[in-house]
């Protein structure tokens, strides 16, 4: 394993960081609290079996297809700023859901809700990648870890307060953005305004990125965890309904799962600054291609669950430090563009993944074709990472870029 790290990053910038993993916690549990009563309160409203989809994937397909744009903002208005907008927003958004009478206007407002998301999160990511400059590992395990235990605890969150009615979790969700909104001005005070010197033509910046190979195999990296992630969230609870498990066994699986990914984040994180990454990254295949086959084989609770957390493990680490390896690479200058750009490639799998793995269970009716499928881009991530992954990312010469 390559020699550790000897720098340490700047406790200013890691008690900031802190502070950024607080308000990004309270930002995604936001976003989580409402799903729960989506589908009920869509149908209430008026929607079909085949709309309520629609109104449940509305927020992550609108993030995921428009912040690939939007990460210019993060190169070029203060990254606070952008915060407070999308906290803003999100607030508003859900606090309207309340009212909202026909499945169409909550599908509009969750799609406002995705907007504001995709405003947020490149300023987000573009904070985490400028304060962990000399340890990017730690930061944003930091970051990823206060998202997995928000994926925990907003659901659950969602689900008590559904107790009292279906739009309350709606309000729960503006009064956390609102925290949220009060808490980006307190706890984002230092991160400053970008004092870019480029227009629009930023998107050129995309091009230069692009053109770097290296960028391919770290989103490859990404991919790997993230498309067998859609399947298994989705077909891992539907094999254990089948083979007779209980809603609380199917609730301990996936629970323990997102724990896992916030423990994971946060330790793989620091010690990938101190002893290597490219060990994590090809162990962090091999882990998501055995538990697969695993998770294939196994029919009961304890196998399931030993399986899917050995998954997460390998799954959060390869999510992880496909960020840090892009951070590496990318030109500071466009980071903010550049990892918006770089999230919104690779959440797409999140799509992709289930689709596919829907159409191969529509047609075999088997289990087996559709965990394969899961970890085929593992098997591919295992042999990529061998052969050309560095232990660490060298970073890019500044570019002249067209149109500047």
């Amino acid at each position: 394993m390559a020699q550790a790290q000897k720098t340490k990053a700047d406790p200013q910038n890691l008690t900031r960081m802190y502070g950024v993993g607080v308000m990004a916690f309270i930002i995604f549990l936001s976003n989580l609290v409402a799903v729960p009563v989506l589908p009920q309160l869509a149908r209430e409203l008026g929607a079909s079996s085949a709309e309520i989809p629609i109104v449940v994937s509305a927020a992550l397909a609108t993030v995921v297809l428009v912040q690939f744009f939007t990460g210019i903002l993060a190169d070029r208005y203060a990254r606070r700023t952008l915060i407070l907008i999308g906290t803003l927003i999100g607030s508003v958004s859900s606090l309207l859901c309340v009212v909202a009478t026909h499945w169409l206007q909550l599908t509009a407002l969750r799609v406002a809700g995705g907007i504001a998301d995709a405003i947020a999160m490149p300023a987000l990511l573009a904070i985490t990648a400028t304060l962990g400059t000399d340890q990017p590992g730690k930061f944003f395990g930091i970051l990823r870890g206060s998202q997995g235990l928000s994926v925990i605890a907003g659901p659950a969150l969602g689900s008590v307060f559904s107790l009292v009615s279906l739009r309350t979790p709606f309000v729960v969700d503006g009064l956390f953005s609102l925290v949220a909104f009060v808490a980006a001005i307190g706890l984002l005070r230092d991160t400053g305004r970008v004092k870019s010197e480029h227009s629009l033509s930023v998107f050129y910046g995309l091009r230069s990125v692009f053109a770097d190979k290296r960028v391919y195999l770290y989103l490859l990296l990404g991919i790997s965890g993230m498309f067998s992630f859609g399947i298994f969230y989705s077909f891992v609870p539907t094999k254990s309904q089948v083979i007779g498990l209980s809603a609380w066994h199917i609730g301990l699986i996936l629970s323990s799962g997102a724990l896992i990914f916030s423990f994971v984040s946060y330790s793989v994180g620091a010690l990938s600054d101190r002893w290597g990454r490219r060990a994590f990254a090809i162990v962090a295949q091999v882990f998501i291609v055995v538990s697969g086959m695993g998770l294939w084989l196994s029919h009961g609770f304890a196998g399931i669950l030993i399986w899917y957390a050995l998954f997460c493990v390998g799954e959060t680490i390869s999510y992880l430090l496909s960020f840090v390896y892009a951070t590496d690479a990318f030109d500071p200058k466009y980071i903010g563009v550049s990892m918006g750009a770089f999230d919104s490639l690779m959440d797409l799998s999140l799509f992709i993944g289930p689709l596919l793995a829907v159409i191969i269970y529509s047609s075999t009716g088997q289990f087996g074709p559709v965990f394969i499928i899961a970890v085929g881009p593992a098997i591919l991530t295992l042999f990529a990472t061998v052969v050309w992954l560095p232990d660490r990312a060298k970073q890019l010469p500044v570019i002249v870029h067209l149109g500047e």
